[in-house]
């Protein structure tokens, strides 16, 4: 059988898991494309800010040059005026102007170091003369130092805004490299520059400047770049150049129209993601593992309880309800505990309850049996006996012999009666068949006539009874019947329960919204540790008691039972060996009656005997 630890664990793991797994590919996607977009906005901000360094470098170089196109000496072509300002002038110098110029409408120059020439098949002569405007050539070889430059030239204008010559400035390409060198995409990453037809104007590697144009390279990714550099697209462009991945940022550079690029190793710029991808796998174990743990600690925190709950069960199975579960947490496991432990607390109850009950139902057969057998075994010897005083040869014939015989028999008939009166009402009371017969009376009176009525019986017992009230009439609504019952049955067992010259008082209280009754004696009493079974059907105070006096031990469970009818309560107070008192609390009420004329029952001995006799038919002495 699969342990309940194993049915937790396997599922939660499995769940967790996938739960982190799940977590881990999401975290990890989503950081790799927070990572990816740094490198993007990175690589273009780096390039935005190269391109700006150029412009700001080329501006500097058209400044220059338009401030000297317009001194007199260059409009007067005054060449040795212009050296001597240059010279007097090395601020206007950089590391990347490799030589001042100066030529004519025809194109006839002469450099700073005196070399002298035309340029007027150059293209940025023909667009500075032409449009009036500073102009930046596209890269050429320089035909006086022969090395690769761009020209910057400005027209020279005389007053009438004619353009007269130019002034410009050689700057070296390579010089150019090391303005793009200041910015890079990570270690292994360069910057560039492509003029408008392609071609390196700037690079890391000198011997592609001027000789190589991007769009005949063999790379088709390379050539698809450069068509968009050229084209003065912005952004970003992933693509593989020996196997090797990269990504390039490119932007223009509006006044001239060349482009910067920048490039960089995708791995090394994106080795952040691998970096967390094997920091997510190891937190992702480490994860799991404590999971595990965790679980392990969970599940036998939760198990534990269980398994001890489950354990006390089986016992209890076994028939020990006498076990309890020492569980006292505060969740549904304590809880459930507890629950446990009141079932088998409930079970255990009803289980001697049960006994009890069978103990009782043998003891009340017992009883029942010795009340059927005892009245019908005096009957049956008292027959036996009348035929030997009836026959006509006994000269004997003693009729006072023959009345007594007969008493008894009359008496234990009476007791059989009791008996079965008492055991059918009982049964109707608990089967909800009997109804009172409620009536407005005064209660009082009820009373006394039944007290009054058993005086004689009393005194020939050599018991005395008496009857005292404080009020003289109650009216209030009963069944004059059952109270008779009832009060007749206390009656007989202050009686039954008393000896010779002992007292029997009866009283009634007036409550302020009930009466109070009370029959009192001065007989054995009852012990105080049986005093709360006395009520209870079939039961009897002891053994001594029942073998000394007779009954069955329903008549005060059926007291109870019509009191109770009538809304009532009833109790006893007794003293062991010094006397009893029972005591009857009933609440004032009162019905509407179709005829309220008030009518007293006739309670007089005379009247009342017969039932006298039958309550008092197990009192033999």
């Amino acid at each position: 059988m699969k342990s309940l630890k194993k049915k937790i664990m396997i599922p939660v793991f499995l769940l967790s898991i996938i739960g982190t797994l799940i977590l881990s590919f999401f975290v990890y996607n989503k950081s790799k494309d927070i990572i990816i977009n740094y490198v993007e906005r990175l690589a273009q901000s780096k390039a935005e800010k190269l391109a700006s360094h150029v412009e700001h470098n080329i501006e500097k170089w058209k400044s220059t040059v338009n401030m000297l196109a317009s001194m007199d000496v260059a409009k007067n072509m005054d060449y040795e005026g212009f050296k001597e300002y240059l010279y007097n002038h090395e601020e206007l110098y950089d590391k990347q102007c490799e030589l001042f110029f100066i030529n004519d409408i025809k194109g006839d120059y002469v450099s700073l170091n005196g070399a002298k020439g035309n340029v007027a098949d150059r293209e940025y002569f023909r667009e500075a003369t032409n449009s009036g405007n500073t102009t930046v050539s596209e890269p050429i070889i320089s035909r006086i130092t022969g090395n690769y430059i761009i020209v910057v030239a400005a027209p020279i204008k005389d007053d009438n805004g004619n353009v007269i010559g130019l002034v410009g400035v050689d700057v070296n390409l390579p010089a150019i490299t090391d303005i793009i060198d200041d910015e890079k995409l990570g270690i292994g990453g360069y910057a560039y520059m492509l003029s408008k037809k392609g071609i390196f104007i700037a690079h890391p590697n000198e011997n592609l400047i001027y000789k190589h144009n991007i769009l005949n390279d063999k790379n088709k990714d390379t050539v698809d770049l450069g068509e968009k550099m050229i084209n003065g697209d912005i952004g970003i462009k992933y693509y593989e150049d020996n196997g090797i991945k990269k990504i390039a940022s490119y932007m223009p550079i509006k006044s001239t129209g060349w482009s910067i690029g920048m490039t960089a190793d995708y791995n090394e710029e994106t080795n952040s993601i691998l970096i967390l991808r094997n920091y997510m796998l190891l937190i992702g174990i480490g994860t799991m593992i404590l999971i595990l743990v965790l679980l392990n600690y969970l599940t036998n925190t939760l198990v534990k309880p269980i398994n001890n709950l489950k354990k006390h069960m089986e016992i209890a199975t076994k028939g020990d309800l006498s076990v309890q579960c020492d569980i006292d947490s505060k969740d549904e496991i304590g809880v459930l505990s507890k629950s446990f432990n009141k079932l088998i607390k409930e079970n255990k109850r009803l289980l001697e309850e049960a006994i009890e009950y069978d103990r009782l139902k043998t003891e009340f057969f017992s009883n029942i049996s010795h009340e059927l057998k005892t009245p019908l075994n005096i009957i049956f010897s008292t027959t036996q006996l009348l035929p030997l005083y009836t026959k006509n040869d006994n000269e004997n014939f003693e009729v006072t012999k023959i009345n007594k015989h007969i008493n008894i028999m009359k008496q234990n008939c009476y007791r059989l009666l009791r008996l079965v009166n008492n055991l059918i009402d009982i049964t109707k009371i608990d089967s909800g068949f009997t109804e009172l017969n409620l009536q407005n009376k005064n209660i009082v009176e009820i009373i006394e006539n039944i007290t009054l009525s058993t005086v004689e019986y009393a005194k020939s017992k050599s018991r005395t009874i008496i009857f005292d009230t404080d009020v003289e009439e109650k009216i209030t609504a009963f069944d004059p019947e059952q109270m008779e019952r009832v009060i007749l049955n206390l009656i007989s067992n202050a009686i039954k329960f008393t000896k010779p010259n002992d007292e029997i008082q009866v009283k009634i209280c007036d409550g302020l919204d009930n009466i109070i009754i009370s029959v009192q004696d001065t007989g054995i009493g009852i012990p105080k540790e049986k005093q709360e079974m006395i009520f209870e059907r079939f039961r009897q105070v002891d053994h001594l008691l029942h073998r000394r006096h007779e009954g069955s031990g329903i008549g005060l469970s059926l007291v109870k039972s019509l009191i109770e009818m009538h809304d009532g309560k009833i109790f006893v107070k007794s003293e062991y060996k010094k006397g009893t008192e029972f005591i009857i609390e009933l609440p004032i009420k009162t019905i509407v009656e179709e005829d309220d004329v008030y009518i007293v029952n006739d309670f007089s001995e005379k009247s009342n005997i017969e039932k006298i006799n039958i309550e008092f038919s197990d009192i033999y002495e």
